[in-house]
């Protein structure tokens, strides 16, 4: 049996607003200041979300509701300080970008990459620990 997508959306002051993942989704996250210039910024916000990164969190969720003009960013910023879904959204993110359709195989991509290097530098850190050991 398939498993049941989760759907994207919030409650802010009582109101749901579903997320959204589309072009003024990713205008709003190319917008942001970079960070790096060898990373691009949904590929460090994907990471942030993965290690659990407020900031991370707040970026994406301002960017989903970018097309909602009554929420402005201290609506959001206020959701994610007193909500008690906010740990549900971290666990749900990458789910929502992977169904996304303009998203979902970017994301796939960059989260397979992620975890590659994840993998790679915990078996350096293993290696050298064992390493260190037999010294």
């Amino acid at each position: 049996m398939a498993k049941k997508a989760t759907k994207a959306v919030v409650t802010i002051a009582d109101k749901k607003y579903p997320l959204i993942f589309g072009f003024k989704f990713l205008n709003e996250i190319n917008a942001l200041p970079k960070e790096s210039e060898q990373v691009d910024n949904l590929t460090l916000l994907i990471g942030g979300l993965i290690d659990g990164d407020p900031n991370a969190l707040k970026s994406v969720l301002i960017a989903s509701l970018s097309t909602y003009d009554e929420l402005d960013e201290r609506d959001i910023i206020e959701y994610l300080e007193t909500s008690d879904e906010v740990e549900v959204l971290f666990e749900n993110f990458i789910e929502f970008l992977t169904s996304a359709p303009l998203l979902k195989k970017r994301t796939m991509k960059i989260k397979a990459t992620i975890e590659q290097m994840m993998k790679t530098v915990e078996a350096q850190a293993k290696a050298g620990l064992e390493q260190a050991m037999t010294k």
